[in-house]
């Protein structure tokens, strides 16, 4: 529900507040109770690490395909690619 805990623990707040309950693959939380608050914060920091992890990775095969010239980029609407302009690098 949350991309990161700035997002997340506000979220926690609101419902621990209103008495609602959250629910995952893993179990029903409530965020009310201070077990069930110490469980989804820590869902909530790992959540952001895995998504940090999963963004360096993509990025790291970016640049990988970029330094074996693989590396495809859509071009705006209206260019086309010159052939005879090939990137001999820096």
């Amino acid at each position: 529900m949350a991309r990161n805990c700035t997002d997340w623990y506000p979220l926690l707040d609101i419902c621990g507040l209103r008495g609602c309950l959250i629910a995952d693959r893993d179990g029903v939380y409530d965020p009310g109770t201070p077990n069930g608050r110490l469980l989804l914060g820590l869902k909530g920091s790992i959540s952001e690490l895995e998504l940090h992890t999963i963004r360096s990775r993509l990025t790291a095969g970016l640049l990988a395909k970029a330094e074996r010239g693989e590396l495809a980029v859509m071009l705006p609407i209206g260019l086309m690619r010159d052939p005879s302009c090939a990137f001999q690098g820096w």
